[in-house]
C-alpha cells in the first residue's frame, strides 16, 4: 500500500542512540512517501550516524550544534516553523527525561522546546534505563502533555540484555507519524470493523474448502483507516505482516469463527468513539 505525503513538512530528531543508524531507513521511507525532511542531530548521535548521511538521503542540511546559523533558517528557532510535526527517532532515556522537565541543553532539546506542534516520540534504551521509574514518570508526563509515544520494542538489546526498550521498527514508526498526518476528525478514535481473506472449511483431518482470497484489500482498508486515526479491529484468516501494529488482530480459519467474531467486535464498535483526556483538553 501506498501512502501519500506529498506537500507534508517532517523534522526528523536523531538522539545518541546504537539504534540511529535505523533513523536513516526512516528518513528514507518518509521521502519514498512524497515528503520533506529535515534532520536535526545532536552531538552524541553524531557519533554513531554521520549528518552527511541524512544530508544525501533528505537533499536538506542537518541541523546540528556546528552548523546551526542565524544568516538563515537552520536555527532551532525557524527550523519547527515549515514542519507539520517533529518526531525523535531514536530518542534516548536521557533525552526523555529532559523533554518532560523542559530541559534544553542541545540543539535538538532547543528545537523541540521551541516546537509547538505534534511531537512523537521512538523510545530506545537498555531495558533497566527504560524501565527505571524516573523514565516511566517522564514518558507518563509527556504522554498527558500529548506527546506521543511509539512504543519500543521486547528483543535482544545491542547491549546484550534482553528485554524492553529496542527502537520500534522503522516501518512503525513512519506509520505512526503518518497517521498524525493524515488524521481525519470524523474517523479519530471511531471503532472499526475490517474482515479479510478466505476462509477454510474443513472436510477432514486433510482436506478443507477455500478460496484465492488473500486478504491484502482488508490489510489495506483497515491500515487506511487507522491513518485516518480510527480504531480498527481487523478479523481475518490471511497473513497481516506490514500492517501497523496498532491495529488489533482476530486470526480465524472458518466461517463460523468468523462471524461469531465479527458479531462480538460489531457490539463494542456499537458503544461508539472512544475518548482520551489530557492536559491540554477540556474532557473530564
Amino acid at each position: 500500500m501506498k501512502i501519500d505525503l506529498r506537500g507534508k513538512n517532517i523534522l526528523l530528531g536523531v538522539t545518541g542512540s546504537i539504534s540511529a543508524y535505523k533513523a536513516c531507513e526512516v528518513a528514507r521511507l518518509f521521502i519514498k512517501s512524497g515528503a520533506s525532511v529535515q534532520v536535526v542531530m545532536t552531538p552524541s548521535a553524531e557519533r554513531f550516524v554521520s549528518s552527511l548521511t541524512f544530508e544525501a538521503l533528505t537533499r536538506n542540511q542537518v541541523l546540528t550544534e556546528n552548523s546551526e546559523s542565524w544568516a538563515t533558517k537552520l536555527n532551532h528557532i525557524d527550523i519547527g516553523k515549515s514542519a507539520d510535526l517533529f518526531v525523535i527517532a531514536p530518542t534516548t532515556a536521557n533525552t526523555i527525561n529532559k523533554l518532560s522537565k523542559g530541559i534544553a541543553d542541545n540543539i535538538l532539546l532547543q528545537t523541540a522546546l521551541a516546537f509547538n506542534k505534534p511531537l512523537l516520540i521512538a523510545p530506545s534504551a537498555n531495558t533497566n534505563m527504560i524501565e527505571n521509574h524516573y523514565t516511566v514518570g517522564s514518558l507518563k508526563m509527556l504522554t498527558v502533555n500529548e506527546v506521543t509515544i511509539i512504543s519500543p520494542q521486547s528483543k535482544l538489546l545491542a547491549c546484550g540484555d534482553e528485554g524492553n526498550g529496542g527502537l520500534a521498527e522503522p516501518l512503525e514508526i513512519f506509520y505512526q507519524t503518518a497517521k498524525q498526518l493524515l488524521i481525519s476528525d470524523f474517523w479519530r478514535d471511531r471503532k472499526v470493523v475490517v474482515t479479510g481473506g478466505g476462509t477454510r472449511e474443513k472436510i477432514d483431518d486433510v482436506r478443507y474448502l477455500s478460496n484465492f482470497s488473500s486478504g491484502k484489500m482488508a490489510n489495506s482498508l483497515a491500515t487506511a483507516l487507522y491513518l485516518k486515526g480510527a480504531d480498527v479491529c481487523l478479523i481475518t484468516t490471511a497473513n497481516h505482516p506490514n500492517i501497523p501494529n496498532e491495529i488489533y488482530t482476530i486470526d480465524v480459519e472458518d466461517a463460523e469463527e468468523m462471524m461469531e467474531y465479527t458479531i462480538d467486535s460489531i457490539r463494542v464498535a456499537k458503544k461508539g468513539k472512544m475518548s482520551r483526556a489530557t492536559m491540554n483538553s477540556s474532557q473530564p
